[in-house]
Order: C-alpha cells, then structure tokens, then sequence
C-alpha cells in the first residue's frame, strides 16, 4: 500500500493551459485536460492580486510558448546553439512511442490538432540552419494519426507502422524523410481545414474551438512553409525516389487546397515528371522488384494518374500519364477493401479519353483537335458500381466523382452545341429557322440530355444525404467546388426551363429548386464553417430561388434555408427516365447564349459553364 508521502499533492491553482482557457482544472500534474490534449501542462504563472486586466495576445499562442520547452519545435543535437534548450526538452521528446499509435477517436485527433500552435524562433536565422529546429515528435504524431484516419482512404501511398515510427524521432530523419513528413502535416492540416476561418468552429467533441485557439495564427500555412523550407534543402534531382514523389504530391495537395492553382500545378507536375524518371509509366519497371515495393510504387503512380486527370480537366491542361501499367492487386493487398474502392476511382478516371484533354487544353476549339465522345463518356461514367464494404470515405469520393464528371461531360457538350449553333446562327435564310434548332442534335452529333444535370443531381443529394458530415469533410476544397459545380449546372437548367418543365420535373424526378437549396445547405457548413463557393452559388441562384428581391437579407436566405433543411422531403427515389420531355425555353436560352458569350467561352483557362475550378484527391 502506497504510503502517503508518495502521493503527489495537487498544486493551489489551475494549470497554466487550463487557466487561460478558462475551463476547470483538477490541478494534478499532469492535470486531465492536457493529458487529453497532448499539452505540456506547466504551473509557471505567479498568482498576482486582482486589479487591471492588460491586453492579452492570442488565446492559442501560450499553450505551447509558456516555458522554452515548446514540444512544437525540437532542437536537433548537431546545433551547438540548442544544446541546453535540447537538455531542458528532452523528457517531452522522449514520448513512448505506444501512447501516440493507439487509434485516436475522432474527438481527440481533433482536438489535439486544433490547439497546437506552430511558434518560430524569434530568431529567423535560427531556422536558415541546417538541422537547427525541427516540428517536434507531438506535431508530427498527431498529423499522422489523422491522416491514418481520415486520408490514408483517399491516399493509400504510404506505410502505417513505418510512419508512426519516423513520427516518433523527428531527429533521426533524414533530411528528404523529414520534409516528406512535413508536407504530410501541411497537407493533412490544411485539406482537412483544421485552423478553420476564425468563425467558431464546434469539434466533434462539442468543444468551441473558438475558446482553444486563435483565428490570426496562419497553422497551416506555416506547417507548408516549414515543408517547402525542408524541400529547398535537398538536391531533387541527385536522389529521386518515391519519397521525393510522394512530398511533392503532398505539397500540391496543400496548395490546390489553399487554392493556389499554379504552385499545386508546378508540384503536381514536379511528382509526374519524377514518376516518368524512375520509369514507373512502363510495366518493365515493376518486373525489377519485389512485390511489396511493386505495389507500393503502382499505388502511387494511379494517384497520379487520377490526380492529374480530375486536375487538368478543371484547369484545361493537357495529361502525361497513361494507363499503361497493370493495377493494384487485391489479393497481395494489406486492405484488400481499401484497394478494391481504389481500384473502383481508377477505373470512373480511365473512361476520359486522351482526346478530351487534347481538346479542352486547346480550348475546346475543334479547329485544332477532334470533339471528344462527351455522350460516350458520359454513357460509361453512369454504370452502376457495388461497393459493398467499401469506405464510407471512399464510397462518398467514387459516388460523387462519378456523377460530378457526368456533369462536366455535359457542360461540354453544351459547350460545344453552343459553339456549332452561334457558328452556323448568320447562315440560316430564315431568321425563323436560327432559334428552333433543337437543342438535343446538331450536325456534330447528339448532345446529352439537357436535363442531366437535375438527375445527377439528385444523384449526390442522396448520397449526401447517407453519409457522414466527416467522410464529406475529408476531400477538402474538391468536394466543395464539385457540389459548386452541380450547383451552377443545376442553375443553368432551371433558368431555361418553362414553368411547366419546372413542374414536370418536380413531380417526375425532382424540383431543381430543392437540389440548390440542398447544394447551398452542403456549403454551408462544408469542413466546419461556410465555405467560400457559398455566396457565389447563391448569388446565381438568387431568381430561381425567389430571393431577388431587395427586402432579402442574408438573414432570410440563411432562415429560409434551415427551413428547407427541416423540412426537405425524405421519400423513396423516383423512376428515372433520361428520355423525358423536357420544354426548353428557347428564347431564354438563346438570351442567355447572346448576352454571355464569355460565359461560355474558354476564361483564364476555365472553359465550363461558369463552373469553378475543382482539386479531386
């Protein structure tokens, strides 16, 4: 029986983490709340007397700054400079590595990334020094840890046990594995949104982020410049492997989530060109290896190939990759499961021909490269797929894909029926004959139904509708733009329709009415707070909804969307006929074509119908 000496004594005053926070604190050491959060828990404030409250910094800054044993940077033991910091640091350093590769609930890996700090020296030259300061083995491990969780479904590039491990010695890294890790952190950080927007922000744990950290400390931000900070230190081209593949992917998952289209662009392209070096385009390559490594390396070379077909379609580039390696096998597989709904993203990207992309990078100008099959296309994107088992994650990111590019498939078909009609509007004799061309042919060929757009809409509306807000979150900025890009397209239909269509389709398949306030409602709280396609997609659909009136404040719009919310219709799906005849108010489709030709033309490299720019990951 212990004696009582051995007990420590709780101290007189709340911890210093627990009082800036202002939540109760059970004033053992470590106290629970910090013990929960992965915090250093320190009792270095001096209680002084009650008097006048000075201005404080940033709630989220003291929570890792309040001594110099900040776990957030760890001092490498090379640098003369850190060795008595790395003395004084050195017993939270030394975590067991057991405590961090439990599997952390979501509440936890949340929370604990959501309250810590990315603090730099006040000395900028301290991190110009090679080796000099590192992310410590408590940022990296949570970063890993959530990306286990939430992206190794999207991403299945990298090894579990191996990655926990490296996460555990930032120290003994090497110089390419550390920045490897730190563009994991950046990605993981920023896809997933984690500072938020400085709105308040409410954990799955039902903690208000607002009260655990600050909005005016850029976390993400500074985790990717940390990682491009490591990459510039390396020599890319004397060690190309699929590390230095795989850190510039990650760095172009962070920027095209920060929306910064040609930094992703550049690194996308970077871990292509590396891709092409080791030869991972020919199926020779993978004869030289064991299979372990050959799995791994065809694992990477299809998110390449996937990730640059969704990419370049949305920004009118042209693609390098082929499919012209074997895929994945299920059966050598650690998840088989997770390598089956793998292979299920692979096979919706091999239906986009070489000369779609030919054709949109020239900007959609058929003078230059032959029109693609859009109806094909879109014929083959609409099988069904079973994906029994699979993901939730996964499931959310093949489902929605899958009817996302069956809506791009039609905007370019509309596209290129505009184009073929304004070309041919001036040589028609009779100026009867220039507005009944019926929009479901022309010379080139039939276009896709001009109501696809509320099918597959109402396609995603009921798988958003089965799904998780988390397994939604998890695709980051793609997800949102591809709900704005269904949403834009839904708009474009109903602006054209006659009542009567309006009516017909309600009663038939869906009001598309319903389908934006759905779109509207999913970017309302997209990654925990509105997301910032929302104004724009409610800014065109402001007619069609009724709300173009003056006296309609963003108050109304957000009232009469919790009311939709409330009370949408929950019934069983309707009887799909993708022949049903629709009315197309010509007129107005023709106004529409007149006074916007922009809109339908080819724009800083956006060639949709007003769609935005999409990343799929």
């Amino acid at each position: 029986m212990e004696s009582p000496a051995s007990t420590p004594k709780p101290q007189k005053q709340a911890c210093d983490n627990c009082r800036r926070r202002k939540i109760k604190c059970n004033r053992a050491n470590p106290c629970d709340k910090c013990q929960r959060l992965l915090l250093s828990c320190t009792y270095a404030h001096i209680l002084q007397r009650k008097g006048p409250k000075f201005r404080r910094l940033s709630l989220l800054a003291p929570l890792h700054s309040t001594d110099r044993r900040s776990p957030t940077y760890c001092s490498h033991p090379h640098n003369e400079d850190s060795t008595e910091s790395s003395t004084r640091s050195g017993e939270q350093d030394q975590v067991p590595p057991d405590l961090y590769r439990r599997n952390y609930s979501s509440s936890e890996s949340t929370s604990s990334l959501k309250t810590l700090n990315l603090q730099y020296d006040s000395d900028s030259s301290a991190l110009l020094r090679p080796h000099a300061r590192r992310l410590s083995s408590l940022v990296l491990l949570a970063h890993a840890n959530v990306f286990l969780k939430y992206l190794f479904p999207i991403m299945p590039v990298v090894h579990r046990e191996q990655l926990l491990s490296d996460s555990a010695e930032p120290l003994k890294l090497s110089p390419q594995r550390y920045a490897f890790m730190a563009s994991l952190c950046a990605a993981t950080h920023i896809q997933l949104n984690l500072d938020g927007d400085g709105s308040s922000m409410t954990d799955p744990s039902g903690t208000d982020s607002s009260s655990t950290h600050g909005s005016s400390s850029p976390h993400g931000e500074a985790l990717l410049t940390e990682a491009v900070r490591a990459r510039a230190e390396l020599d890319l081209l004397s060690n190309v492997n699929i590390e230095s593949i795989l850190t510039s992917f990650f760095l172009f998952a962070a920027y095209g989530n920060l929306d910064k289209e040609d930094h992703a662009w550049f690194y996308l392209s970077q871990s292509i060109s590396m891709a092409h070096t080791l030869g991972l385009h020919r199926e020779s390559t993978y004869s030289t290896m064991d299979i372990v490594d050959a799995e791994e390396s065809r694992r990477v070379f299809w998110l390449l190939f996937i990730t640059e077909r969704a990419y370049a379609l949305q920004r009118a580039k042209p693609v390098m990759l082929r499919n012209s390696i074997e895929k994945p096998k299920v059966l050598y597989a650690d998840d088989p499961i997770l390598t089956y709904g793998f292979l299920n993203l692979i096979n919706i990207f091999e239906t986009l021909t070489v000369n779609l992309y030919d054709w949109v990078s020239t900007g959609c100008d058929s003078r230059y490269s032959e029109l693609p099959p859009t109806r094909t296309i879109q014929s083959n994107l609409s099988n069904q797929i079973t994906l029994d088992g699979v993901l939730e994650i996964q499931q959310v990111d093949i489902l929605i894909t899958q009817q996302w590019l069956q809506a791009k498939m039609w905007a370019l078909s509309f596209l290129a029926h505009h184009r073929h009609r304004h070309r041919h509007r001036h040589s028609s004799s009779s100026s009867s004959q220039q507005s009944i061309i019926p929009i479901s042919t022309t010379t080139r060929g039939p276009v896709l139904p001009f109501h696809l757009p509320i099918l597959v809409g109402k396609a995603v509306m009921d798988v958003i509708g089965s799904v998780s807000q988390g397994a939604l979150d998890a695709h980051g900025i793609g997800m949102e733009q591809k709900l704005f890009d269904l949403g834009t397209s839904i708009a474009d239909v109903a602006c054209s329709l006659r009542f009567a269509a309006t009516q017909r389709l309600a009663l038939t398949i869906i009001d598309p009415r319903e389908l934006l306030w759905g779109m509207l409602n999913a970017l309302s709280k997209s990654r925990g707070s509105q997301s910032y396609l929302f104004p724009e997609l409610l800014e065109r659909s402001r007619s069609i909804l009724g709300l173009d009136t003056p006296s309609n404040t963003i108050q109304d719009v957000e009232s009469d969307l919790l009311f939709w919310v409330d009370n949408a219709d929950s019934g069983t799906d309707a009887n799909i006929d993708n022949n049903i005849d629709i009315d197309i108010n010509i007129n107005n489709h023709d106004d529409m074509s007149d006074d916007t030709e922009n809109y339908c033309e080819v724009e800083n490299g956006n060639y949709t119908l007003g769609m935005a720019s999409a990343l799929v990951i």
